[in-house]
């Protein structure tokens, strides 16, 4: 188990932004996929998948939009550190 005594500050904080965006992943994922089961659904029962469409037009693109700016934002910011370590 890792001891965050021995941790510096900056490993704990680089730990808490790397899980972050690994759940803001997750959660996008996540609902890409309960979307598209919604639609697939809603095909399957004959029903007019109207709401389902609606917000997938909306949600999926927003959220796939900030977790790809909040990446590139995490990963820029990282290799900008790295070269002024060096």
């Amino acid at each position: 188990m890792i001891k965050f005594k021995n941790l510096k500050m900056n490993d704990l904080i680089f730990v808490a932004q790397v899980l972050s965006l690994s759940f803001l992943w997750i959660f996008v994922i996540s609902l890409s996929i309960w979307i598209i089961h919604l639609l697939l659904l809603s095909i399957k029962l004959k029903d007019v998948p109207g709401a389902s469409v609606a917000i997938s037009l909306v949600a999926m693109p927003v959220f796939w939009t900030l977790v790809g700016v909040l990446t590139y934002v995490f990963v820029g910011l990282r290799r900008h550190r790295v070269k002024n370590e060096n």
